[in-house]
């Protein structure tokens, strides 16, 4: 007899009583719950096939991707050593004793080795961001490990690349260790790489500036028409994604603060035009970096977008700006296919295409213009971004007596001491040229001293703070600041010159610096110290804990803020030093920030690089004014400084280090 069901199990029945064999048992017959708990096992390189496999697994595979438990990976892993130990030339055997990779160079064996170094095979997670640093015997290699790298991903469409070379590089390797690998040490090469996996709601963006000369960067507009639209599309998802701060009210910066970017580059024309083009959109946006690079001649960023690469597949002309695209879900179609006969993944050679085949070369490879800087953004990521120095006060305090205007800033004439311990009783007027004996006489000469002159500002070093706008006495709608939220910073400036007096040849009258002061401001003389560095580093480490300098409130609100500035919520960071810095100022020993770094968030990794010049804040204990500081509100606490101390809150600086820590 004829029997029809729509119900599978009458199905089957149908089947049984006309003779016919039950059908194979599927996966798909098992609870949800159960299939989606094979797919939270998979890793990420099985993951693309079972996406494949059919439109429900699609779907579950996509919805693994979006959940809580695929978001906010940080996998590192780190090689020690030169390139020809870790990849051979083509006539010989790689490595791991598998086939060479693109072009011969076993750049695609090595790139494996380090992916597995980093756990990340075995994480049912893709990379959104793959960052890596190495130092200058490795450049060479760079762009073949950044096609290789891309080749590996699953997501190759939507995963961003910054590669840079530098003097000297920070890691962090398999075990947890961080390294700072610098110039001149025993071990003086390495490469470093993270990857980071973000959270569905977060979105990643990225630019680019080639090194092309003024001439025809003002024919060709076209690059900054496209860093401009990428810009307008992080703004429109910041607005559209913003989290609210701490006072739970939103407000303007709200968004902005919410937005990450690592901005790095080879020369400080390219890297200074980026970021004050990411300024002009965003005057509140977390942003860190540093100039790489150690020969003008050679590239030093090697960077790779998703726009780039598409621009790449469809054979158009390699773009003048990179710019980004959003991180989507994981890309099935770009699935790399494994061996039939192993299981292992199959080399680029032996499948589609490379990205090195498809054009993502870089200009000394023979496609396109050299990258000169790039910056990533991730939008709505929370971090603890600050600089430091270690600012030292050399003198007691003092206040200003007698000054007068100058072309250079204000000429000083005579101080007053304080007494110590804040008291309000003051010295005699003491001429420039006594004090500046007894800081002679104190210091041992006056090499490497600045003049500093304190203020009482609000600070803010995480992006979950609360506003500190001051707008009619309102601090981002919950009510007037608190004289707690002010902090005291020190506005260090040089001494532009001396004026000699003309009664006596042989003294100063006065000195010239470069900061407007009034009487009764109060000022010292500075300079900057190893010891002074670290326990600078450790007053930003402590906000971590105790919540940022900047928060205020109480009761739940507070409870809140301080569990959510719990170390355990720290997953990873960026660290840029100075070249001058490592172990030139910490007498020859190695390690020594990071190791502080470890000491108060273990199980952090981090990734970075020695720079010739710093992109973040100014240094915890300092401030300095700029054009968004001229306006000036009196405080019945101290003279207060700008209506929106968060404004422009980025320099290009030297002399410093720069620690931003991703929060979930």
């Amino acid at each position: 007899f004829f029997f029809v069901s729509v119900d599978i199990r009458g199905a089957m029945f149908s089947r049984v009583l006309k003779g016919a064999p039950p059908p194979p048992a599927s996966v798909l017959d098992l609870p949800l719950d159960v299939q989606h708990r094979i797919i939270g096992h998979l890793d990420w390189r099985s993951l693309p096939n079972a996406a494949a496999t059919c439109r429900t697994w699609a779907t579950l595979v996509h919805q693994q991707n979006q959940s809580a438990a695929c978001g906010h990976e940080w996998s590192h892993a780190m090689f020690k050593g030169e390139p020809s130990e870790a990849i051979e030339d083509e006539d010989s055997s790689s490595h791991n004793g598998g086939e060479t990779g693109p072009n011969g160079t076993g750049a695609w064996q090595f790139v494996e080795y380090l992916l597995s170094s980093s756990r990340y095979l075995a994480k049912s997670s893709r990379p959104d961001v793959v960052v890596v640093t190495a130092t200058p015997s490795w450049q060479p290699h760079l762009q073949d490990i950044t096609d290789a790298l891309i080749s590996h991903l699953p997501n190759r469409k939507s995963v961003h690349v910054i590669c840079c070379v530098a003097v000297g590089i920070i890691g962090t390797d398999e075990e947890g260790q961080v390294h700072e690998v610098e110039d001149g040490s025993l071990e003086a090469e390495a490469i470093a790489v993270a990857l980071l996996h973000l959270g569905a709601n977060q979105r990643v963006f990225s630019v680019s500036e080639t090194n092309t000369s003024a001439r025809q960067k003002r024919k060709d507009r076209g690059n900054d028409m496209r860093i401009d639209d990428t810009l307008d599309q992080i703004a429109a998802f910041a607005q559209a994604n913003a989290p609210t701060c701490g006072t739970g009210v939103s407000c303007p910066c709200c968004p902005e603060r919410g937005i990450f970017s690592f901005l790095v580059g080879d020369n400080v024309y390219d890297v200074s035009d980026l970021k004050t083009k990411i300024e002009s959109k965003f005057r509140n946006i977390h942003m860190m970096g540093g100039l790489c690079g150690y020969d003008t001649r050679k590239q030093a960023v090697y960077y790779s977008s998703p726009e780039s690469r598409a621009l790449e597949e469809k054979g158009s002309e390699y773009p003048l700006g990179n710019v980004g695209g959003a991180a989507s879900a994981m890309d099935v179609d770009s699935q790399t296919p494994r061996n039939s006969h192993d299981g292992t993944m199959a080399s680029p050679s032996s499948t589609a295409a490379s990205p090195s085949s498809q054009g993502l070369r870089s200009p000394h490879g023979g496609k396109g213009p050299r990258v000169s800087a790039a910056a990533l953004f991730i939008c709505n990521q929370r971090t603890t971004r600050a600089s430091y120095r270690g600012i030292k006060q050399l003198m007691s305090d003092f206040e200003v007596d007698k000054m007068e205007g100058d072309e250079d800033g204000t000429k000083v004439f005579s101080l007053r001491k304080r007494m110590e311990g804040g008291s309000s009783i003051r010295s005699a007027a003491l001429p420039m040229y006594q004090v500046l004996r007894e800081l002679e006489l104190k210091h041992g000469s006056l090499h490497g001293v600045t003049f500093g002159v304190k203020r009482k500002i609000p600070v803010s070093v995480d992006s979950g703070d609360p506003c500190l706008n001051l707008v009619e006495g309102n601090a981002g709608g919950a009510g007037a600041m608190a004289p707690r939220d002010l902090k005291t910073r020190v506005e260090s400036v040089d001494i532009v010159r001396g004026v000699w007096d003309p009664d006596a040849s042989d003294r100063l009258e006065a000195i010239v610096v470069p900061v407007e002061v009034k009487p009764g401001d109060i000022c010292s003389f500075y300079t900057y110290s190893a010891d002074e560095s670290l326990k600078e580093l450790e007053e930003i480490l402590k906000t971590l804990d105790s919540g940022s300098a900047a928060a205020s409130g109480s009761g739940a609100m507070q409870q809140q803020q301080q569990q959510q500035k719990a170390p355990s919520s720290c997953f990873g960071g960026f660290l840029i030093i100075c070249n001058a810095r490592g172990s030139y100022l910490h007498s020859g020993l190695p390690d020594v920030e990071t190791k502080v770094i470890s000491k108060n968030l273990p199980n952090v990794p981090l990734i970075g690089f020695f720079a010739n010049g710093e992109v973040g804040p100014m240094p915890f204990r300092e401030w300095s004014l700029t054009k968004y500081f001229q306006a000036q509100e009196q405080n019945p606490d101290s003279q207060l400084f700008g209506k929106n101390p968060q404004f422009n809150n980025t320099v290009l600086q030297g002399n410093t280090s720069v620690l931003a820590i991703a929060r979930i």
